[in-house]
């Protein structure tokens, strides 16, 4: 049966479902995080993509609106995603298509880096939030994300380090809480900050260290607010890992160096057979001159002709 919607594109930024590999735990690991807190919410998912996410905070909240400015995602996730209490919009980020004060609880994953208008962005998500509204927004560390391993997204605009993404909440925002994220065969979301009730332990070349909450997150969470923050559970989204993506390609190098070193052998035993073949038909030529009378010159001509 085919089915009644289009798959987008997986252009390597937008989480497509079914897409394998890290982009997978980071994405719905955030959604899964949002959905604690969303039951009996009015939500806006702000930069909802292809709508998966929407249509997975519907499941608990009262009302989810998944604005993005791309038509095509929006055009997809309609006719993908329907629910009575889901909804789909094309907006802005920065100006976003909702009255004042409509919603409870906003979620922004992984889109401050796509534009440098952060301050209007952030004006925007308090217009529509309640004045006790909550907002749990995502962003990749600079210098973790692109610095150290010396990469470069070419879908980012204007990355955040981790100083200037606090920065950019807590100058819109009076109370905050932290989290890091990042892949561990899996996808780990942990509390930061002194008050973290869990320690990351690392050795780097014979050198231990500890430090409270997650070492070197690639992803910072915050959850914001001007009224009181609710529980935000942190936690593991976990893979087995012979599923994990590092090791099935190592799986897949392998077979392919073994199905190249099994086309070597054979090719190997192919050539040794006519090599044998030819060997056998030289001796038989030797013995045909033994019993007949050739003159040297034509022998070793004809010789030299059947020999590499």
């Amino acid at each position: 049966m085919t089915d009644a919607f289009t798959a987008l594109e997986f252009t390597g930024e937008r989480f497509i479902p079914g897409t394998e590999g890290a982009i997978e735990f980071e994405h719905w690991h955030r959604y899964l995080l949002a959905q604690t807190i969303s039951a009996g919410q009015r939500v806006l998912d702000i930069a909802c993509g292809e709508g998966y996410g929407s249509a997975a905070l519907a499941e608990s909240a009262t009302q989810v609106i998944g604005v993005d400015i791309d038509p095509a995602s929006i055009a997809h996730a309609r006719t993908r995603y329907q629910a009575d209490n889901l909804q789909f919009l094309v907006g802005d980020c920065a100006a976003i298509p909702l009255p004042d004060a409509m919603v409870d609880l906003v979620v922004s994953f992984e889109t401050i880096e796509h534009h440098a208008r952060h301050a209007e962005m952030m004006r925007e998500i308090k217009r529509v939030l309640q004045p006790d509204g909550l907002l749990l927004i995502s962003s990749p560390d600079r210098y973790f994300y692109s610095e150290l391993p010396g990469t470069t997204n070419p879908y980012h605009v204007k990355e955040l380090d981790e100083a200037e993404f606090k920065q950019l909440v807590e100058s819109h925002f009076r109370v905050v809480r932290y989290f890091g994220q990042r892949v561990c065969h899996g996808s780990l979301i942990l509390p930061q900050g002194t008050a973290a009730t869990m320690q990351t332990y690392t050795n780097s070349k014979g050198i231990l260290s500890c430090e409270a909450g997650l070492a070197a997150p690639i992803f910072w969470l915050a959850l914001a607010s001007d009224a009181k923050l609710p529980d935000l559970p942190a936690g593991l989204f976990e893979q087995p890992i012979e599923q994990a993506e590092l090791v099935r390609l190592l799986r897949r190098d392998l077979e392919r160096a073994q199905s190249l070193l099994a086309d070597r052998a054979a090719f190997l035993n192919q050539a040794d057979s006519l090599l044998q073949q030819k060997d056998a038909q030289l001796a038989k030529l030797l013995a045909l001159f033994d019993q007949w009378w050739i003159p040297r010159g034509l022998k070793n001509r004809l010789l030299r002709s059947l020999t590499p």
